[in-house]
């Protein structure tokens, strides 16, 4: 049975993409109590697509070298947690500068323990990051073959949640507040003709978003759950051929479970209503069914299997209208001998734009094989494909990606 405290960090502690944490085991502690640990990942791969081209474009291929140093630190006073990492993503590709990158990711995740019953999770996420060459705002042909660097962006995520009743409560509320600030750095003021509304100022926003969430246990494994969560986004910009605003207001009333099953298997599904409400009265509204399912299944020791799908409207990277999205993703991670594993996994997602013809459905999928050396070294050799379907037939690309790698947890 989990305590309190650990059941309330467990659902407390948001984790963070872009940034790798490390096995309790691993790090160094410090006489003041403060566990520091070093982390490297480090890639050679060779990539038969670098840019996203469609086949009427020469693809260009090229050699990387893809490197992720970082460093947590970790401390744990009179029952509160708090928890520090930064990492640092270098790439670069010896045949196509173009694509170069260097990213920073920051997170600090902490837990306040109130009382037995209520804590407090306390969140803050920093990334300097980028968009690949082909993908995002620069997707297609007509603005790949033109760009001279990844589109880069800055994003602030501040998050706080409540957590009171822990997992053995017959009932639990959470609620969250959270806030999101993304900025693109490059590609502003896009001066080519029909090009100027994808400049990227159009697409900065701010958003302020809060949920409430009420879990109920109805079986010593399962709870049910009913959660609100409203997102309010608002854009610097408005469009700048029809001067309609992209501003509007996400709201979701969902209905679930989660469960949680002698640690076998373990899930959680929401099923409901979305409504997105833009605030110009001229854009078309959404309102429909949305879902989302996660879960885990391990019917080995050695053997884990991840199922994800989700239906939700989400507001493009290109256009001003809503995409209606549906996502499908799996792996199966399995270890053949005590430091011998494969892992593979498969994504599928559908975007159909709203008042467009288009229509994208992009295939990801990867297999790799791993050797432990130790339980702290490892190294890699896998591939990557990816395959985008698009009505757009310069959007319409594919690309193989093979790669040697090593993690590293000092």
């Amino acid at each position: 049975m989990n305590s309190p405290k650990k059941s309330l960090i467990a659902i407390a502690l948001l984790s963070t993409s872009g940034v790798v944490f490390a096995d309790e085991d691993y790090g160094y502690t410090t006489e003041s109590g403060i566990k520091i640990t070093p982390l490297l990942e480090a890639f050679l791969e060779y990539n038969d697509n670098v840019g996203r081209y469609s086949a009427s474009e020469n693809p260009e291929s090229s050699n990387g070298l893809i490197v992720k140093p970082g460093i947590m630190f970790e401390s744990d006073r009179n029952g509160n947690e708090y928890q520090i990492a930064y990492q640092l993503a270098s790439g670069t590709y010896f045949d196509s500068d173009d694509d170069d990158f260097l990213d920073h990711a920051f997170t600090t995740n902490n837990f306040i323990q109130v009382s037995q019953r209520s804590g407090f999770g306390i969140n803050y996420t920093y990334l300097k990051s980028h968009e690949a060459r082909g993908t995002g705002i620069l997707a297609g042909d007509q603005l790949t073959t033109v760009a001279t660097e990844p589109v880069k962006y800055s994003l602030h995520n501040a998050n706080i949640t409540h957590v009171y009743g822990s997992e053995d409560s017959t009932g639990r509320i959470e609620s969250n507040i959270r806030y999101e600030n993304k900025t693109y750095d490059n590609y502003r003021d896009l001066t080519v003709p029909g090009f100027v509304a994808l400049s990227t100022k159009y697409k900065d926003y701010g958003e302020l978003a809060g949920a409430l969430a009420f879990y109920y246990q109805v079986f010593p494994a399962t709870e049910l759950l009913l959660e609100i969560d409203l997102a309010d986004r608002q854009y610097k910009l408005g469009n700048p051929t029809s001067g309609q605003s992209q501003n509007n207001l996400d709201s979701y009333y969902l209905v679930g479970a989660k469960w949680d099953i002698t640690g076998k298997t373990t899930g959680k599904l929401r099923l409901g209503l979305q409504d997105k409400d833009y605030e110009d009265e001229a854009r078309e509204d959404f309102s429909g069914f949305s879902w989302d399912l996660d879960l885990v299944w391990e019917p080995l020791t050695h053997s884990t299997i991840s199922v994800s799908a989700a239906q939700v409207a989400i507001d493009p990277d290109q256009g001003n209208n809503y995409i209606n999205q549906t996502s499908f993703g799996a792996g199966w991670k399995h270890f053949w001998l005590e430091r011998v594993y494969s892992d593979i996994a498969l994504n599928l997602i559908n975007d159909d734009y709203s008042l467009s013809s288009r229509k994208d459905d992009l295939l990801q999928t990867s297999f790799y094989v791993g050797y432990e050396f130790r339980a702290d070294t490892e190294i890699t050799v896998g591939w990557r494909y990816e395959d985008n379907d698009s009505s757009m037939i310069t959007n319409q690309y594919s690309q193989n990606v093979w790669y040697l790698g090593t993690n590293l947890i000092f």
